[in-house]
């Protein structure tokens, strides 16, 4: 069986018993008129496919070291050519709006997301098998990476709107992203491992295992989720969002993840520097996929307890912390406990962002408006953010640790805009009110 129906199989008691509160018997605490919480078993399926299918099967993660280490040992590119590679292979994630906008107002075949959903898995697969016939060169390899991402952007785009329309409709928003970071960390555990293991074997090997990743979405999109037909939506209705809120938020994110990024300079300082294989860089990630698991479980339960507010100001806060830890990377054992303290403070920063995220999102525009939200992720930090990043590594002056200190100090100065976001997404608790209501009036 397919890892990622494996994993979409077992996640979905979960992912019920984390939506209803209740251990799984999808009773709504609140009763509302009886109706459950919880999600048909059909769609929870399909939504942890589509997260792991575009999580797992995304370039930058699965590929991250086998082709990241075949541009730099093969094609001897440096690293911002490295950082300039990625920057452009993930160009259709900085477009990922217009696949939200063809999800909201053009349906397929009369489906807002289940034609989607399998014609992006299809071409996905396809996509990752032509790696293993693609020329050598940085010119093809580039080529597929974007192409791959093209067809996992549609697939993001549908289930992105799918998760936000659930999450607002059971008022789960923060545990929904939970469940979105807690797929991550799982996807890490595994990619990590993975991508260490195909860095010292043929892309052919990488390119089989990306497709596997994303073969099981369509049949389990044709046989699971069932929408009623959508009409058309005006343009200009859909992109308006109705309110401020989206574009505030918007604004948001794109500057806090606009720090100068040093994920690709960390590549370079793990084997130039501390003269690591690729398997202990795969090992490193694993950890950090473990991390990632303790963070979002963490956030799950403190989303309940505090405001937005507080959690996303301790969330920048524990961002400081666990960015600037990474000065003391000089040694293995200070890389493995970074790797796993690191992963565990950094997703309970970003959880909040993606919190914000799905409230601040009208209903009826779910996929364009979340989509539009998260470009604004992506476009900061794989245009701006990595490559700035890998340019000032390359800096004798600066170097691997100056680059972690100003990344540090940029990330404190984000506390500075919190109070310049709508107040009425900020207020509430997980789970205190109706998201509609909050929505609309977060004006």
């Amino acid at each position: 069986m397919p890892l990622t129906f494996q994993v979409a199989i077992f996640t979905t008691p979960i992912y019920h018993a984390r939506m209803s509160g209740d251990g799984g018997r999808g009773v709504d605490a609140r009763a509302r008129g009886g109706e459950s919480s919880g999600l048909p078993r059909g769609p929870a399926a399909v939504i942890g496919t589509g997260l792991l299918v575009t999580s797992l099967g995304w370039p930058a993660l699965l590929a991250r070291l086998p082709l990241g280490l075949f541009l730099k040992n093969r094609l001897h590119l440096g690293a911002a050519d490295v950082a300039a590679f990625w920057a452009v292979g993930t160009v259709a994630w900085y477009a990922k709006p217009l696949a939200g906008l063809l999800c909201d107002g053009v349906p397929l075949f009369g489906s807002r997301r289940r034609a989607y959903l399998i014609a992006g898995g299809i071409a996905a697969a396809a996509l990752w098998g032509a790696l293993a016939l693609a020329p050598p060169t940085r010119g093809a390899l580039l080529a597929l990476v974007v192409a791959i991402n093209v067809a996992l952007v549609i697939v993001s785009a549908a289930v992105g709107g799918l998760l936000v329309a659930e999450g607002q409709r059971h008022a789960a928003t923060g545990r929904f992203s939970g469940l979105r970071l807690g797929i991550d960390g799982a996807v890490a555990l595994v990619a990590g491992p993975l991508g260490g293991w195909l860095a010292t074997r043929a892309l052919g090997w990488t390119a089989a295992a990306g497709a596997a990743v994303a073969l099981p979405l369509a049949p389990l999109a044709w046989a699971f989720l069932r929408e009623p037909p959508a009409p058309r939506r005006r343009l200009a209705e859909l992109l308006s969002l109705r309110s401020r809120a989206p574009w505030l938020v918007l604004a948001f994110v794109f500057v806090a993840y606009l720090p100068p990024g040093f994920q690709t300079a960390l590549l370079f300082h793990q084997q130039d520097t501390l003269g690591l294989d690729a398997r202990t860089m795969g090992y490193l990630q694993l950890l950090a996929g473990a991390g990632a698991l303790i963070g979002a479980a963490i956030y799950v339960r403190v989303c309940r307890r505090f405001t937005l507010r507080a959690l996303l100001v301790g969330g920048i806060v524990l961002n400081v912390v666990g960015t600037v830890i990474y000065v003391r990377y000089d040694t293995l054992a200070a890389a493995q406990a970074i790797s796993l303290v690191g992963a565990v403070l950094g997703t309970l920063a970003v959880l909040p962002y993606y919190d914000l995220a799905a409230r601040a999102v009208p209903s009826g525009g779910e996929s364009f408006g979340y989509a539009l939200i998260l470009s604004a992720q992506n476009i900061a930090s794989f245009a701006v953010s990595e490559p700035l990043g890998a340019y000032l590594y390359g800096l004798p002056a600066i170097g691997f640790t100056g680059v972690v200190w100003i990344n540090t100090a940029a990330t404190a100065a984000v506390l500075l805009l919190v109070p310049l976001l709508p107040a009425a997404l900020l207020v509430r608790r997980e789970g205190e009110g109706e998201g509609d209501g909050e929505r609309e009036r977060a004006t």
